[in-house]
C-alpha cells in the first residue's frame, strides 16, 4: 500500500510553497492611468482581482500600479493587502527577469503620456518573451498607454471610434453599442445604468475549422482559442454538444471599441518610431515566408438603440465587430538568441473588467450587475463565473514562455501524488510500454484540465517543445495544429509525453521513501527540472517513432499478398 501519510505531506508541501512564494506563480504588474483599484468606486477593478488571484493555485504575484493615484493607497482583495505603486514609471526594473506579464488599462488620451525611453522598455520586454494584455475604450481613451506599442498598435483601434453624442449623427450612428434588452429605468426607459444589469452581451467565438475528409464536408472538427475554453471543454469539436463549454459572453456597454487582425499591409514593415527600429512582426518558425499576426479570437454584435447618456445617442447601425484579438508570439522567429516574442491578448473596452459593469457598483437604479448582493456579500452569477473564467484564461495564455518548465514540473509532482493515480503509479515499471504512457497520460490529462482550464495540456506541451531547440520544429508543428496532415495523431503525442513523464516522475518520488523524496524536492527545482528536459524530448520522438511504426504496417498490409486482387481491383 502507498504511504497515504507521506502523499498528504507532500501534498501540503506543495500547497505551502507555492503560496510562499514558489516560482511558478505568475508574476504580473497591473497599470491605470485613470481607473483604479477602489471596491467602492464603479471604475475600480476589484472583481476583475478577485477573479485571477482568489481560490487560484497557485495565486498569481500581484504588482499594482498606477501613473496617477494618491500615495500610500493600499487594496485588499480577500487576505492579501496590496499597497499601489503611485506615480508609476516604466523603468530598467520591468524585465521579464522580474514580471512575465503587463496588464495595461489605459484611460488617458495624451500621445506623450509614455516616453520614448518607457516605450522602448515595454518593447523589450513583449520582443523577449514577455506577456501583454491591453486595453482603453472609445475614441482615443488608452491611447496614451497603449496606442503607439509595437503589434498592439495594430490590434485595436485606439482613435476613432465615436462615443455617439458627436454633434454629426452620420459619425455618431457608427458608435459600438452592445447593450442587450434595455429598459430598467422607469423615467428613462433606455440609459447608461442598463450596463450594469444581469443581462450580458452574446459574443460569438472565432472557431477554426478543419476537413477531415479532403473537403468533402462530411467531416470536420473545430477548435476555438484557449481564451474562450471553460474547464472540462474538449479540445476539438465535431457535434454541437461539444461546443457548450465555451464561453459566450461579456459585460455590455453603450460606446466600445473594435479590435481587429494585423492588416496585411502592415505585417512586413519596421516598427519604426518612439526611438525604436525593429521588425514588427517577426516570420513564422514554420514558414519563413509568412509573418506572425493577430487573430480575430470572438465577434460581438453592435445593436443598441437609442440610449441615454447626459444627453440621447442615436441608434446605431447594426453590425458585427471583433471583440477579441490575441498575437501568438511563440510561434514567431526570435528577435535574439532562442526566445520567441511573447503573446499579447487585446479587449475592446476595459468596461468588460471594472465594477461598475461586474457588480453595478455606483450604477443607478440599485442594479447589482451580472450577482447579487453587494460588497462582501456579492455573489457572481453564472454568467459572470463564465467572465472570471475568461479573465484566468488570458493569465495563462500569456504566461511567459520559458518559465513553462516550473509550472510543468509541479504538475508532475500533483499528479504524482493525486489520489485518482496514486494507487496506480505505486509501480511504475508497469508502465514501461508506449500504449500504457498514452492511456496513463490520458487519465492524468483529465484531472490537469480540471486543475488548469481545458488546452492548458496542449499549449504546454507545444511550449515544452518550442523552447528545446532539438525539438521546436516538431513544436510549431504541433502548435499549428498540422501533425494531422503527416497522419500523426497529437493527442497520442501530447497523452504519451504527459504519461511517460509522469512515470519519470514517479521513479523520481517512490511512494514509501519520505527520505528520497523529501531530498528530491530540497535539490531545488532547477536541478531537477534539468531531469525532465530531455525526457520530453526523448518522448517525443518516441511518440513520432511509434507513428512511424503504424505507417510501415499500413504499408506492409497493403503489400499482403493476400491483397493482391482487392489491391488491383477498378475504381
Amino acid at each position: 500500500m502507498p504511504d497515504l501519510n507521506l502523499a498528504d505531506s507532500i501534498t501540503r508541501y506543495i500547497a505551502d510553497w507555492e503560496l510562499l512564494g514558489g516560482p511558478c506563480r505568475e508574476r504580473i504588474l497591473i497599470v491605470v492611468d485613470g481607473l483604479n483599484y477602489d471596491p467602492l468606486n464603479g471604475f475600480g477593478l476589484t472583481r476583475f482581482l478577485e477573479a485571477i488571484s482568489i481560490g487560484v493555485s497557485p495565486k498569481p504575484i500581484l504588482t499594482l500600479a498606477d501613473r496617477y493615484g494618491v500615495s500610500g493607497t493600499t487594496v485588499t482583495i480577500g487576505t492579501d493587502t496590496y499597497t499601489v505603486r503611485t506615480g508609476f514609471t516604466f523603468d530598467s526594473t520591468i524585465t521579464t527577469t522580474n514580471y512575465d506579464q503587463i496588464w495595461l488599462f489605459g484611460f488617458d488620451q495624451n500621445p506623450a503620456l509614455l516616453s520614448d525611453t518607457e516605450v522602448g522598455i515595454i518593447a523589450a520586454f513583449m520582443n523577449a518573451g514577455g506577456g501583454l494584455f491591453a486595453t482603453g475604450d472609445h475614441l482615443t481613451l488608452g491611447f496614451g498607454l497603449c496606442g503607439d506599442l509595437p503589434r498592439v498598435r495594430h490590434m485595436r483601434d485606439w482613435s476613432s471610434i465615436p462615443m455617439g453624442l458627436e454633434l454629426n449623427s452620420a459619425t455618431a450612428v457608427n458608435r459600438i453599442d452592445t447593450v442587450v434588452d434595455p429598459g430598467l429605468g422607469a423615467g428613462n426607459p433606455y440609459e447608461f445604468a442598463d450596463q450594469s444589469d444581469d443581462i450580458p452581451q452574446r459574443i460569438y467565438p472565432n472557431y477554426s475549422v478543419t476537413d477531415l475528409d479532403a473537403g468533402a464536408g462530411n467531416a470536420w472538427e473545430a477548435t476555438v482559442h484557449p481564451l474562450l475554453m471553460l474547464p472540462g471543454a474538449i479540445a476539438t469539436r465535431t457535434t454541437a454538444a461539444d461546443f457548450t463549454q465555451d464561453i459566450d459572453c461579456l459585460p455590455d456597454h453603450p460606446h466600445e471599441s473594435v479590435c481587429s487582425e494585423t492588416p496585411t499591409a502592415m505585417l512586413a514593415g519596421q516598427y519604426n518610431i518612439r526611438g525604436q527600429n525593429f521588425v514588427e512582426h517577426q516570420p513564422l518558425v514554420s514558414n519563413s515566408s509568412q509573418r506572425s499576426k493577430a487573430v480575430v479570437v470572438a465577434y460581438a454584435v453592435s445593436g443598441g438603440r437609442s440610449v441615454y447618456n447626459g444627453g440621447w445617442k442615436p441608434p446605431v447601425t447594426p453590425r458585427m465587430f471583433p471583440v477579441i484579438s490575441a498575437y501568438d508570439g511563440r510561434l514567431a522567429q526570435p528577435y535574439s538568441g532562442t526566445t520567441r516574442p511573447g503573446r499579447i491578448v487585446c479587449d475592446s473596452t476595459w468596461h468588460h473588467y471594472v465594477n461598475i459593469n461586474l457588480d453595478g457598483t455606483q450604477s443607478a437604479g440599485g442594479r447589482t450587475g451580472l450577482g447579487t448582493g453587494s460588497g462582501s456579500s456579492f455573489v457572481p452569477g453564472p454568467q459572470l463565473l463564465k467572465i472570471y473564467a475568461f479573465y484566468r484564461n488570458i493569465v495563462k495564455w500569456i504566461q511567459q514562455a520559458s518559465r513553462v518548465w516550473c509550472r510543468w514540473y509541479w504538475d508532475l509532482v500533483a499528479l504524482r501524488y493525486n489520489p485518482v493515480l496514486i494507487e496506480e503509479l505505486a509501480t511504475p515499471q508497469v508502465f514501461g510500454s508506449w500504449p500504457s504512457q498514452v492511456a496513463l497520460g490520458r487519465a492524468a490529462a483529465q484531472l490537469l484540465a480540471m486543475q488548469n482550464g481545458p488546452g492548458a495540456l496542449d499549449d504546454t506541451i507545444a511550449s515544452l517543445l518550442l523552447n528545446d531547440s532539438a525539438a521546436e520544429g516538431l513544436g510549431d508543428l504541433f502548435a499549428t495544429r498540422t501533425l494531422r496532415q503527416y497522419d500523426i495523431d497529437p493527442d497520442d503525442m501530447k497523452h504519451g509525453i504527459l504519461g511517460g513523464s509522469l512515470v519519470k516522475m514517479a521513479e523520481a518520488l517512490p511512494i514509501n521513501d519520505r527520505k528520497a523524496a523529501t531530498a528530491f524536492l530540497k535539490r531545488g527545482i532547477e536541478k531537477n527540472i534539468q531531469v525532465f528536459a530531455p525526457e520530453v524530448r526523448r518522448l517525443a520522438a518516441t511518440a513520432l517513432a511509434n507513428q512511424f511504426k503504424r505507417a510501415e504496417r499500413k504499408i506492409a498490409l497493403l503489400r499482403d499478398p493476400r491483397l493482391a486482387k482487392l489491391n488491383k481491383a477498378p475504381n
